[in-house]
Parts: C-alpha cells; sequence; structure tokens
C-alpha cells in the first residue's frame, strides 16, 4: 500500500510540475509575441476574449501584412489556402497545429474595412464551433496597437478544464502575432537571443 501511495504521489507532483511548466510557457511565448492584454471569459457556452498587442511595425504595414492572411505561418498556422476572393471579402482553409500533432481545418471569412484598419472574420459551415472576431488597428507612429474582440461558441461542452480553453484561444492568437511578425521580418529578443529560432 505504501509503494502504491508513493507512485500515486509521483504522479502527482509530475503532473503539477507539468502544469507548472505548461503555464509559464504559456505565458512567456505571449509576453514574446507582444501581448499587453488579454481577458478571455466563459459564460456558458460561449467564450469572450478581449486581447491587444502590440506590433512594432507602421499601420499600413501590419494591415497589409493581416490583410494577406495566406501568408501567415508560424508553429501553429501551418498552411492557409484562399477558396474564395471577391472585394474586400476572402475565403479561407486555415490547416491549425492541434492536439498530438492533428492537423485542424477551418473555413473562415474575412472581412476587410482598410478605411478604418479593420478585419474581421468568422467561421463557415464549421460544426464544431462559431466564431466572430474583429480586429482593430490604431497607429503608435513606430508601432501598432492590434485590439482583437472575439466570441466562441462550442457546439458541445468540452470535457477539459477552462484554464486550457482560455490557453488555446489565446495560442491562436500568438500564432497569428508569430506569423504576422515573420512576415514583417520582426525579430524579438527571443529570437536574436536564440540566432533567430522561432520563440
Amino acid at each position: 500500500m505504501k509503494i502504491f501511495l508513493r507512485i500515486v504521489g509521483v504522479v502527482i507532483v509530475l503532473a503539477v510540475i507539468s502544469f507548472a511548466g505548461w503555464r509559464y510557457y504559456v505565458a512567456h511565448r505571449a509576453r514574446a509575441a507582444g501581448i499587453v492584454s488579454q481577458d478571455i471569459t466563459r459564460s456558458g457556452d460561449t467564450w469572450t476574449a478581449n486581447i491587444q498587442a502590440r506590433v512594432p511595425a507602421p499601420l499600413d504595414a501590419v494591415y497589409n501584412a493581416m490583410s494577406d492572411v495566406q501568408h501567415l505561418h508560424s508553429s501553429q498556422i501551418k498552411a492557409v489556402r484562399v477558396v474564395s476572393e471577391s472585394g474586400n471579402t476572402k475565403i479561407v482553409d486555415m490547416d491549425l497545429n492541434g492536439p498530438a500533432d492533428q492537423v485542424i481545418t477551418a473555413r473562415l471569412q474575412f472581412d476587410y474595412d482598410p478605411a478604418q484598419h479593420r478585419i474581421s472574420y468568422h467561421t463557415v459551415n464549421s460544426p464544431m464551433l462559431n466564431t466572430d472576431a474583429q480586429y482593430s488597428l490604431d497607429d503608435e507612429g513606430s508601432s501598432t496597437l492590434i485590439s482583437l474582440h472575439e466570441t466562441t461558441k462550442f457546439a458541445q461542452q468540452l470535457p477539459v478544464p477552462d484554464g486550457v480553453i482560455k490557453d488555446v484561444i489565446s495560442q491562436i492568437f500568438v500564432a497569428q502575432l508569430e506569423g504576422l511578425k515573420q512576415a514583417l521580418h520582426i525579430q524579438t529578443a527571443n529570437q536574436s537571443d536564440k540566432g533567430g529560432e522561432e520563440f
């Protein structure tokens, strides 16, 4: 019995250390990507995210790079394919790196408002979830403040803790920021210290 309790104790300690390490990694990656604030809350089966990030590049360059969503790639965004494009609307299939390296493909419709420097998107024909989001870009001279407001409604309750869902929502935005910085050829301190490696 004592051996069993010791094994259980070791497993619990390892699980706590692993979880703490994952939370540290998520927080560090978010800071490196330029996130300055985030608030992700749940009400029933709907999640609301308000996230702000600062990108060290002029407004027009950031908006143009974000408009070319098909060129944004990172460790989490494997590929983006344009399905159709008409005026200020673009429908894309986005391949995301999911759990256990499974690829999750989401179809998204992007609508662009160049005069207001706003980009909105929503999921198209998704049986798992419905997402509506809007990016607002604000000029800060040599940098740009990106504000994201997003609501995501899941078709069914997910059997995971709320913290995991928050991390997933945050990490999708972080992946988009990483892809944006690669498209703009922006290096962070982490990239410079590691010889240009992805953070």
